[in-house]
């Protein structure tokens, strides 16, 4: 089943990944922040495919908006969702 992120999902973000702040340093292409993830733990999407690209989704985590690569994030489903697409 391929997963295809909206506004508002709660999303899993594994431990041990790297997330980037939106922003860039003073006139270069290097991330103002970053943050190792090092226990795993939930986020909101904000923006799915950040900039119309599937490299990285926009997603609010620890009080703060992060961009996660594509890959790192997966959909929560609830028991109830799942039994039904059985």
């Amino acid at each position: 089943m391929d997963y295809k992120p909206k506004k508002g999902d709660l999303v899993y973000l594994p431990s041990n990944i790297m997330i980037i702040g939106e922003g860039l340093a003073q006139n270069t292409s290097v991330p103002d922040r970053w943050l190792n993830l090092i226990e795993p733990t939930m986020g909101v999407m904000v923006e799915p495919n950040y900039n119309n690209e599937n490299i990285y989704h926009k997603v609010h985590l620890q009080g703060d908006n992060w961009l996660v690569r594509t890959m790192d994030t997966l959909e929560v489903i609830s028991s109830d969702k799942r039994n039904r697409s059985i």
